[in-house]
């Protein structure tokens, strides 16, 4: 009996669509895991600089502040020493894609490592197509940071 070797049309469609549907499984779990990362570093970025803040304004006993770019915390912010030998002022820019919402003008630590304001200062960090990716971070009157998620 001769029988041709090879896929019939039915075979090849079917490994097609199983393709596509796996395919559109991985671009939607992809999409998903960028926005938590983008959340994520804007997270660290901030809680980062906030620490190196406090620990300089110990260190070096001066006032070291954090402010927010032109147009607000989404933008990014700038961390600024009172002493040159203290650090080098620095801009940190944030995700297009990620908000940063807080009442807080400025972020300003004292030479013993407390805000200089009088109340402590809550960041909310969100992606902008999701507000279930949401994370908040906390500063107290004495510098400490908590974290958690939103409610």
């Amino acid at each position: 009996m001769n029988r041709s070797q090879g896929f019939t049309i039915i075979e090849l469609m079917v490994a097609i669509a199983v393709a596509g549907v796996l395919l559109s499984v991985a671009v939607c779990s992809f999409q998903n895991i960028s926005r938590n990362n983008a959340v994520r570093a804007a997270t660290n970025d901030l809680i980062a600089t906030i620490n190196l803040a406090r620990q300089q304004s110990m260190s070096m006993r001066s006032e070291v502040s954090i402010t927010p770019a032109t147009g607000g915390w989404s933008n990014g912010w700038s961390i600024e020493f009172d002493q040159a030998s203290a650090g080098e002022d620095a801009d940190y820019d944030v995700n297009e894609s990620v908000t940063i919402t807080s009442t807080a003008t400025e972020l300003a630590f004292r030479a013993r490592g407390g805000m200089a304001t009088g109340a402590g200062s809550t960041f909310t960090i969100e992606h902008a197509s999701s507000s279930t990716l949401c994370r908040q971070v906390t500063v107290n009157f004495f510098g400490k940071i908590t974290l958690a998620s939103c409610p």
